[in-house]
């Protein structure tokens, strides 16, 4: 199932958060297949593979509440693109957030 990266295999986001709470997301969202933290983790999915690069960026100001940043570097190391969409899909809705 290996495939070639190339450098579309590569996406970029800015997420409010903290490593901690990236770390705590990916296992749960892949429990047993993550390794490293706390600014670099190697996941393997069922049927993908990625590498998640964390830099902190600037804080986000509304008034007074700060909110810090950070940017995610996710490369894709495995799987075609059925399984890497089920792989954010399965992340992003580890990374959800209670409120109310």
């Amino acid at each position: 199932m290996s495939t070639e990266t190339e450098a579309t295999d590569v996406l970029e986001r800015e997420m409010s958060a903290l490593p901690t709470d990236i770390a705590r997301g990916l296992v749960v969202a892949f429990p047993g297949g993550v390794q490293g933290g706390p600014n670099r983790f190697v996941v393997a999915g069922p049927d993908a593979a990625m590498e998640l690069e964390l830099s902190p960026g600037p804080d986000r100001v509304i008034a007074l509440l700060r909110l810090p940043t950070l940017t995610l570097r996710i490369r894709f190391t495995d799987g075609d693109a059925k399984a890497r969409a089920a792989m954010i899909r399965r992340f992003d809705l580890a990374m959800r957030r209670g409120g109310g």
